[in-house]
């Protein structure tokens, strides 16, 4: 009953009042710091990580965070938008911190050097917004300044961190309801729980799904179990822990079709999918993503036999 559609789509002029009539929402899929053609166009915006490099791993590409100018841009666009085009609401994306999960694997683990972001404008926010200072001799170099925040202010480096992406999700969500009462707003969340990563999802990712949770109204944790090499079981397992945390509607976001592995995802494992991710307290499913779908009527087969 809903399409997650891009901007691009939204603008057509034609697709949303098409799918009003057809009885399908539509929500605006509004990727937040994943930009990459912003940041060739402003170079100094990178994200950096606690090596002194800058947020990149293959296509993946991040924005530094906490650059207002960057951050009310974002906001104006997906604002302006709603107010022209009209759709049913906003599903914000990548709104977190510079991690490419897609590409780590059950018995992985994040050094926290390989998090963001360490530039020079977020150490010098986060000193001015707390009352930490870097020492002189750990400030002059991004990787030992990196090093004595996380050995010695962890705690208030994270919480302020993961402030700058609930803050943003706030004002955005207070704006769009002054537009729109009623627009829907959700959050596409990385599939870890408080177990996986030693808190990846707060401590890596940035998402505290608890603050954030009263903000919006659906969270979507993204569980790709193919790609991820996790059995469909999982999905339910992450779907239940979130519910559990949070008060707001949850519903698992499942992959049609194989990524960033040869092996094919079979008929068998989509049902399997599907059938965790409907696993009650899930508040519905979604999937991605609706090129492959259509092209395999036996997958939509196994959607249509779920559904009636």
């Amino acid at each position: 009953n809903t399409a997650f559609i891009s901007s691009a789509l939204a603008e057509s002029g034609s697709f949303i009042p098409a799918a009003r009539r057809a009885g399908i929402r539509t929500l605006v899929v509004t990727p937040v710091f994943y930009n990459p053609g912003y940041l060739a166009e402003h170079p100094e915006a990178w994200a950096i990580t606690g090596r002194g490099e800058r947020a990149k791993q293959d296509w993946v590409e991040f924005v530094c965070p906490s650059r207002e100018d960057y951050r009310q841009q974002r906001a104006r666009e997906a604002l302006s938008l709603l107010q022209t085009a009209r759709p049913d609401g906003l599903s914000l994306d990548f709104i977190r911190h510079f991690v490419f999960w897609e590409m780590v694997r059950p018995d992985a683990t994040v050094d926290p050097l390989d998090t963001t972001c360490f530039c020079p404008h977020c150490l010098a926010r986060f000193q001015e917004d707390t009352d930490v200072r870097i020492p002189a001799e750990s400030a002059g170099s991004t990787p030992d300044a990196a090093r004595w925040l996380l050995a010695h202010e962890s705690e208030a480096w994270i919480r302020w961190r993961a402030e700058l992406i609930t803050s943003w999700v706030r004002d955005v969500a207070r704006d769009a309801r002054r537009i729109e009462p009623y627009t829907t707003i959700g959050i596409h969340v990385v599939p870890w729980g408080r177990q996986d990563y030693d808190d990846g999802l707060m401590r890596v990712a940035g998402q505290d799904v608890e603050a954030l949770a009263p903000l919006v109204d659906y969270l979507s944790p993204m569980c790709y179990a193919h790609m991820l090499y996790r059995e469909p079981g999982w999905i339910a397992r992450v779907t239940r822990e979130l519910a559990e945390r949070v008060r707001t509607s949850v519903h698992a976001s499942i992959e049609v079709k194989e990524s960033y592995r040869a092996e094919e995802l079979t008929d068998a494992f989509f049902e399997a999918a599907l059938r965790a991710a409907l696993a009650s307290p899930s508040d519905g499913v979604s999937f991605w993503s609706w090129p492959p779908l259509a092209e395999e009527e036996s997958k939509r087969d196994i959607v249509a036999r779920r559904a009636r």
